[in-house]
C-alpha cells in the first residue's frame, strides 16, 4: 500500500527544489496510486479465482494475473521506497545500500558494518535520497548510471551482496560516484593529478551510452577523483595535503585544463562546486574538520598555478559545501560507520589542523559522505 508519509516526504523534497520537483512528485504520487489500486484489484481477482473450481481456462488466468501482480509489486517496491540510504560501491562495481536509520543505530552501537574483505574493495560512499540517480566513472574514463532502488541491501554478514559487474572491461575499476536529484546541464570532473574537464550533459550521456571514454586527461596514468555540478559559478579542487585552487567552471578549456600544480606525492581528492560564495568543510581521515569561507580562497582567472593551503593536514579525504544542519558519515578501515553533526565546527580564517569531529586515529576513515539536512 502507498503510505501517506510517502507523499508527504516527496512534497518536502519539492519544497527544497521548487523549480520542477513539485510537478514530478505529484505525477509520481498519482502514478503510484494507480499502480496500487490496480495491484489491489488484481489481488482480489486472483483470490476469487483461487476460491473457485480450477479449470484449464481459469488456471491460465491465474498464472497471467500472478505475473501481473509480481510485476506491479516490483514497480511499487522500486518506486515507492522512501527512506534515505547510504550506498556503497566496490572497485568492481559491487554495491549495497543501508538505510540511514540503520546507520544511526550502528553508529551509536559502534558495530562493524563491513567485513575486512569488503573493506579492502571499497571505493565510494554516498548518502542519497530514494529517487536519486547515481553517476559512476571508472579509471578508463567510462561512465554508467544506476538507480538507488536497484541496489541490493547490505547483508548481515557485512559482505558484498552481489558479484563484480560484468560491464567492466579488463583492468577497469570504479573511481568516483555522484548522486543527482536533477541532472545538471554541465558536469565538471577533476582527476587525481590535477586535471579538469567540463562536459555538456547531453553529449556526456550520449558518449556514456555508447560505452566510450568520457574523461581523457592529458596526464599519464591519471583517473577521476571527483565529479560535481558544473552549471555555474566556480569550482574548488582540494588536495590530500590540504591545498586548494578555485576558478570558474567556464574558464576550463574545451579539451580540459590543468587545475593545480601539485607537490610530489600530493593528489586531488575532492572538488566543491561554488555557485556563489559560501563556506566549505574540509575533512580528514583522522576525523578532523575545518570550516573555511570561500572568500579566503580567491578565484583565479584561469585554472592552474600553485594551490593555497587551507588546512594543516596530510590526510584530507573530502570537502563539502558547509550547512550547519548537515551531518557526516565516516566509514572506517575497520568497517565501522560513524555519524557526526557538522554544525559545531567553528569558522576559521587561518590555517590549522581543524577541530576533532570524531576520534579515528586508531581506525582512520577510508570514505566519508555528506548527509544533507532532512535525510536523518
Amino acid at each position: 500500500m502507498i503510505r501517506k508519509g510517502d507523499v508527504q516526504w516527496w512534497i518536502l523534497e519539492a519544497r527544497k527544489y521548487p523549480e520542477s520537483a513539485s510537478i514530478a512528485i505529484e505525477f509520481l504520487a498519482e502514478r503510484l496510486a494507480q499502480l496500487d489500486a490496480e495491484n489491489e484489484q488484481l489481488r482480489n481477482e486472483l483470490l476469487r479465482l483461487r476460491q473457485g473450481t480450477p479449470t484449464d481456462a481459469s488456471s491460465g488466468q491465474v498464472q497471467a494475473l500472478r505475473q501481473k501482480v509480481d510485476k506491479l509489486e516490483y514497480l511499487l517496491k522500486s518506486q515507492a521506497a522512501t527512506e534515505p540510504t547510504a550506498v556503497l560501491f566496490s572497485e568492481q562495481l559491487q554495491s549495497a545500500r543501508i538505510p540511514l536509520s540503520e546507520v544511526q543505530r550502528s553508529s551509536r552501537a559502534g558495530e562493524r558494518s563491513l567485513d575486512s574483505r569488503a573493506m579492502l574493495a571499497l571505493r565510494c560512499l554516498l548518502a542519497v535520497r530514494p529517487h536519486d540517480e547515481l553517476l559512476l566513472i571508472t579509471n578508463q574514463g567510462r561512465g554508467t548510471k544506476q538507480l538507488v532502488p536497484d541496489l541490493p541491501p547490505l547483508g548481515e554478514d557485512g559482505r558484498w551482496p552481489n558479484p563484480p559487474s560484468p560491464w567492466l572491461r579488463e583492468g577497469e575499476r570504479l573511481c568516483v560516484a555522484a548522486a543527482m536529484t536533477e541532472p545538471p546541464r554541465f558536469w565538471t570532473i577533476a582527476t587525481r593529478k590535477g586535471y579538469v574537464q567540463r562536459f555538456v550533459r547531453a553529449a556526456f550521456e550520449r558518449e556514456m551510452e555508447g560505452g566510450e571514454p568520457l574523461l581523457q586527461s592529458l596526464l599519464h596514468h591519471d583517473e577521476a577523483s571527483a565529479v560535481v555540478d558544473g552549471d555555474r559559478g566556480d569550482v574548488a579542487v582540494v588536495t590530500r595535503w590540504g591545498y586548494a585552487n578555485r576558478f570558474s567552471h567556464r574558464s576550463i578549456d574545451v579539451q580540459g585544463s590543468l587545475a593545480i600544480v601539485l607537490e610530489s606525492g600530493d593528489e586531488v581528492v575532492a572538488a566543491v562546486s561554488l555557485p556563489e560564495d559560501g563556506e566549505m568543510l574540509i575533512v580528514t581521515a583522522a576525523g578532523y574538520g575545518m570550516r573555511r569561507h570561500s572568500e579566503q580562497l580567491p578565484a583565479r582567472a584561469r585554472p592552474g598555478g600553485s594551490g593555497k593551503r587551507m588546512i594543516r593536514a596530510r590526510d584530507v579525504i573530502a570537502a563539502f559545501p558547509y550547512r550547519p544542519q548537515d551531518s557526516l558519515v565516516f566509514l572506517t578501515f575497520g568497517g565501522r560507520l560513524v555519524l557526526v553533526g557538522a554544525g559545531s565546527v567553528a569558522l576559521q580564517d587561518r590555517v590549522g589542523q581543524g577541530e576533532l569531529l570524531c576520534d579515528l586515529e586508531r581506525d582512520p576513515a577510508v570514505a566519508v559522505a555528506l548527509v544533507p539536512e532532512g535525510l536523518l
